[in-house]
């Protein structure tokens, strides 16, 4: 598969993602549905690090400690208090075709940011345009008159 396959996959994967946040919200407590989504989530990824023992090396390829475990954990807590407060936001009324939108223009326009002012990336008047998109996206999307 290339990017873009899995680009659309990660596509789909969030959204059965974000759905399934809209269905629950309001109906359980968000910080034990966090860490059962997350703990799932760990589980089906162990299996597949375990299913890879036999075709790959297993390791992080640096030191335990080190900047990349950082990253790793500081992601993976990212990721946990996201789903606590994408669960809020839904259990405060907050609507699947408004929320989810607003929520990715916003990542959209920020990871562009980070993309061009840390990594050095560079963007095109195309791309550029497409990030003033996602916050002019976001201000009509957020219901703001």
């Amino acid at each position: 598969m290339n990017w873009f396959q899995f680009c659309l996959l990660t596509i789909a994967l969030y959204s059965i993602h974000d759905i399934a946040l809209k269905h629950l919200a309001g109906s359980v407590n968000s910080t034990l549905a966090s860490v059962l989504i997350n703990g799932s989530a760990a589980i089906v990824l162990l299996i597949y690090l375990l299913m890879q023992h036999n075709t790959a090396k297993i390791g992080l390829g640096a030191p335990i400690w080190s900047a990349q475990t950082f990253f790793l954990l500081l992601a993976g807590a990212s990721l946990g208090i996201a789903t606590i407060t994408f669960m809020n936001a839904f259990a405060s009324d907050g609507q699947l075709s408004i929320a989810v939108p607003v929520v990715y223009a916003g990542v959209i326009f920020l990871c562009s940011l980070v993309g061009v002012l840390f990594f050095k990336e560079t963007l095109d008047w195309k791309q550029w345009s497409g990030a003033l998109l996602a916050i002019v996206g976001i201000y009509l999307m957020s219901g703001a008159k």
